[in-house]
């Protein structure tokens, strides 16, 4: 929604009551949505929802702390080493988790060891920047009759 503010300016003489100038100053401001309703998920209950084993639930963990304000994460072979450490599993478990997640739609892979966390799971930021991210990711969930759930998601241009 846009706000139009009109600011008029006249300059009149005291004394003969003359108008000398008249400006006019008008301003558009483009308002951000406020930020939606939101309800407080854990990386938990999003690995129960997603059938994550306890391997992928503390793997994301640890992936979702590494991201930056943009969601993007690089998981180059050291991190993934000290992800490994840190939980406790071999690092094959680690990748495996990341082809895992990425599957399902909670990370997408956007290069050479670089991942982005979906915007609509993962935020940290403004809600402006955060709205602009959420466009370019689309995310698209289907059940299917057998009760499958398929998860698709890609990049927006």
């Amino acid at each position: 929604m846009a706000i139009h503010i009109e600011k008029i300016e006249s300059v009149v003489n005291d004394l003969t009551g003359e108008l000398l100038s008249l400006t006019t100053e008008v301003t558009d401001i483009n308002t951000v949505p406020t930020e939606p309703n939101y309800l407080k998920l854990y990386v938990d209950d999003l690995g129960l929802l997603n059938k994550l084993s306890g391997c992928e639930v503390i793997s994301l963990i640890h992936i979702a702390a590494l991201a930056n304000y943009d969601g993007q994460v690089s998981l180059p072979l050291l991190v993934k080493q000290s992800i490994a450490e840190k939980a406790g599993v071999k690092i094959q478990a680690v990748n495996n988790a990341t082809v895992k997640l990425t599957r399902k739609g909670i990370l997408k892979r956007l290069g050479t060891a670089v991942y982005i966390l979906n915007p609509d799971l993962f935020a940290r930021g403004k809600w402006r920047e955060i709205r602009e991210r959420r466009k370019a990711f689309q995310s698209v969930t289907t059940y299917l009759p057998n009760g499958e759930k398929v998860v698709e998601t890609r990049m927006l241009d």
